[in-house]
């Protein structure tokens, strides 16, 4: 395997991989993980985890009967992908596992793939169907409850049953105790497969120009491209229903593709998480000429499916990927009292896999899971160094003698475990690489900026930067020692020192308040970028004298870590008013109320009525006010796209409920 295919594997955040039982029916399911949707083990192998789902395990079960199975990887915006023919395996071996972090979102077991023949194939589908849409052309999740109970109704009275799942597939996952561990699926996904198209699956096919397309060549392997010219259509000259697919030779260079066999599909509308899904026999047809095929496809089993692969993969998304899901298990492995009232955890991921990305300036929410009473609180801390692969650290200030900083700082020795929240947070770098560079901080607020400040040591170059830090006096100056070390890396950073009240053999550059006058005796207001933490009061004088001094608004980013206000702004009351009442249970709380547009999100409405939600940032980044969902279906009408959280959570702050919906608190 050379640099560029381990590095298009390593990137690939969505794949597709066909599969086939003991009998040959084939089946295509999608995959989709952050920041990659696989590892790649020290052998060699492809390790895909595979997470609690539908419980169907389709791609399981096969795997189980025939372990030869194709992969179809894919890259953000590129029109090329990555075929590989590998040889499975199911592991549920801990040092497997343990390659994904352990959130909320725990892999339960993983396919070990062994590649084979692995090929660069350059694909017109992707531009053919329209794929690589941007946030604004995603489309909300459908109905799919409704489609099914529609569909079922029409296939009842024709007189049609559903198709069962493979039966020796069946007997293959309980003899191995995989059944038994992942647990039965609903009669909801037992039933929803038939051989006839319902109007449910009629509905969607034209916009679904998108399609996955598995067969199987004459030496038996598994064959695997991409179709983007057109939609599924019926095909007139077939008595049973049968469906035309167009496809470019992506593969005609292979002579053992044979004019029929088996084969499976699954067909996606660009910028939608639902797709359609096709297993039946296809044979040739009359052909489009020398560049493309003709199928006609037969199914033997055909169903809508609602995959959360799709939004894992955030495959249609600008913002940055999660390094993961949910509440993730860390170990403290060192502790520093930075000053009198701060204190430094060095924390290390308890699974395996690398911490991931954090942007310069992102912070990560705590809960402390061993203590009885703030067990389900959250806090979020700015990440105060620059991640390695296996730690990161948070600097906090003790606030009080009963919250979760007292707890950290009293309480959090070497060993102990904590939970976090991925990296998360707008207040990051992003400047021009030629625009002068103004970091301030007072006090704590220091640790975000630091980040910034080591990223730009190791940037180099000759933009000016100016590092300012004020705080009481020496004694509560915060990280001198590595402010200077980055000095030393990159002389082109400078540091400014404020000491509002210093104390005898203190140095610092000025003795006092910091304001704006200040900072313009060193650097040209109008020209350059502010990244200002400190308190609030601190901020917002900062920020009008700077701006009174001529600097543009755009130009001043502050990190805020509080929320402000408690009810939700005019603007999205009015996003909410097409939306239905509905009943809203709070299991725990014992109180049931009713949801209307005007009680802005579930959050508002749980803290309206008296339910107690630890919340902290309102804009769904902090992942605090995540609850479990225990019935019913929520919609987040007014995020660009769906929040990450772990299955079976909504994210208070952002949801409303789409019916009636029971929640766990």
């Amino acid at each position: 395997m050379d640099d560029h295919t381990r590095s298009f594997i390593e990137q690939a955040t969505l794949l597709f991989i066909a599969s086939r039982n003991g009998e040959g029916a084939m089946d295509v399911s999608p995959r989709g993980g952050q920041p990659s949707v696989v590892r790649l083990r020290a052998d060699g192998c492809v390790l895909l985890p595979d997470y609690i789902g539908n419980k169907r395990l389709d791609t399981i079960g096969n795997i189980l009967s025939n372990p030869d199975v194709a992969l179809l990887l894919i890259n953000r915006n590129s029109e090329t992908y990555l075929r590989i023919a590998a040889y499975a395996s199911v592991s549920q071996a801990d040092e497997d596992i343990a390659a994904f972090p352990a959130d909320e979102n725990r892999a339960l077991s993983v396919m070990v793939l062994k590649p084979g023949r692995m090929e660069f194939v350059a694909s017109e589908a992707f531009r053919k169907s329209g794929f690589w849409v941007g946030p604004s052309g995603r489309k909300p999740p459908l109905d799919a409850l409704d489609i099914y109970f529609s569909d079922k109704q029409w296939q009842a009275e024709r007189g049609r049953n559903p198709v069962l799942y493979d039966a020796a597939a069946e007997t293959r996952l309980a003899d191995t105790g995989i059944r038994a561990f992942y647990g039965t699926p609903s009669p909801i996904v037992q039933t929803k497969v038939y051989d006839l198209p319902s109007p449910g699956f009629m509905g969607f096919i034209n916009d679904a120009r998108f399609v996955v397309f598995a067969h199987e060549g004459e030496d038996g392997e598994i064959l695997i491209e991409l179709a983007g010219h057109a939609p599924l259509r019926l095909d007139p000259a077939t008595n049973q229903p049968s469906f035309l697919l167009e496809i470019d030779r992506e593969v005609a260079d292979r002579a053992d593709i044979p004019h029929s066999a088996q084969c499976a599909l699954l067909a996606a509308e660009p910028g939608r998480c639902d797709a359609l899904r096709l297993n039946g026999t296809y044979r040739e047809v009359a052909g489009e000429g020398e560049e493309r095929r003709r199928l006609s496809v037969q199914p033997q089993e055909i169903y809508f499916h609602c995959s959360a692969a799709f939004t894992r993969s955030r495959i249609w998304s600008d913002s940055r990927a999660p390094a993961w899901a949910g509440l993730r298990s860390f170990t403290c492995v060192d502790r520093r009292q930075e000053s009198p009232d701060v204190v430094s955890f060095l924390l290390k991921p308890r699974d395996d896999a690398p911490v991931g990305n954090a942007a310069p300036g992102q912070f990560i929410t705590v809960s402390l899971p061993g203590h009885k009473r703030l067990g389900s609180q959250r806090r979020c801390y700015s990440i105060s160094g620059m991640p390695d692969k296996h730690t990161l650290r948070i600097s906090v200030r003790r606030v009080g003698n009963d919250g979760i900083s007292a707890v950290l700082h009293d309480g959090i020795a070497v060993g102990d475990e904590l939970r976090l929240g991925a990296p998360a947070g707008h207040f990051v770098f992003d400047s021009d690489p030629h625009r002068p560079v103004v970091l301030v901080s007072a006090g704590v607020g220091i640790t975000p900026l630091l980040p910034m400040a080591e990223h730009l040591a190791r940037e180099g170059g000759s933009r000016d930067v100016l590092f300012i830090h004020a705080a009481r006096s020496g004694r509560h100056h915060l990280f001198v020692g590595e402010a200077q070390q980055m000095v030393a890396a990159n002389p082109a950073i400078r540091l400014l020192t404020i000491y509002s009240r210093p104390e005898a053999g203190d140095s610092c550059h000025h003795e006092g308040r910091l304001d704006a006058g200040v900072i313009a005796r060193h650097v040209s207001i109008p020209d350059a970028d502010f990244y200002i933490c400190g308190p609030d009061s601190f901020m917002s004088s900062l920020e009008q004298g700077l701006i009174a001094l001529g600097a543009a608004p755009g130009s001043l980013r502050t990190e805020v870590f509080e929320a402000k206000g408690g009810r939700s702004a005019a603007g999205t009351i009015d996003a909410l008013v097409a939306y239905a009442p509905c009943n809203v249970e709070f299991a725990k709380s014992s109180k049931r109320v009713t949801w209307r547009p005007e009680s802005g999100f579930l959050l508002d409405l749980a803290l309206a009525n008296g339910v107690e939600i630890q919340y902290s940032c309102r804009s769904g980044e902090c992942q605090s006010c995540a609850q479990r969902i225990v019935s019913g279906r929520t919609s987040y009408p007014t995020c660009d796209e769906e929040p990450v959280v772990a299955r079976g959570q909504v994210l208070m702050c952002q949801a409303i409920p789409r019916n009636d919906i029971i929640l766990d608190c």
